[in-house]
């Protein structure tokens, strides 16, 4: 599948941290979630995964706009976006140092 901004979901660190809560932002079980993951591990999420990604540097999570930690854009391709945070979340508790 081909990576197309329009349909492409936005993937933010944020969603995979385990310091934060559910109102915080974290968007999987905490069994899933890492201590400070980064674009780099959620970019490598959606190459083991076979999706096409794009790095967005300079975007800042809605819930703390001030900083401008980034987020992965991801295809959707045949998979709901809670599958993708569900299956990145596990190569990333998977792989973490």
């Amino acid at each position: 599948m081909v990576y197309d901004d329009e349909t492409a979901v936005r993937l933010w660190p944020e969603y995979f941290d385990s310091r934060r809560t559910r109102s915080q932002g974290r968007k999987v079980p905490k069994e899933l979630s890492v201590e400070k993951p980064s674009l780099d591990m959620i970019a490598k999420g959606a190459i083991l995964l076979d999706l096409d990604y794009k790095i967005e540097e300079e975007s800042a999570y809605p819930g703390n706009w001030t900083a401008k930690g980034g987020c992965v854009r991801v295809e959707k391709g045949k998979m709901k976006k809670t599958e993708i945070l569900t299956e990145i979340g596990k190569i990333l508790v998977k792989n973490q140092a």
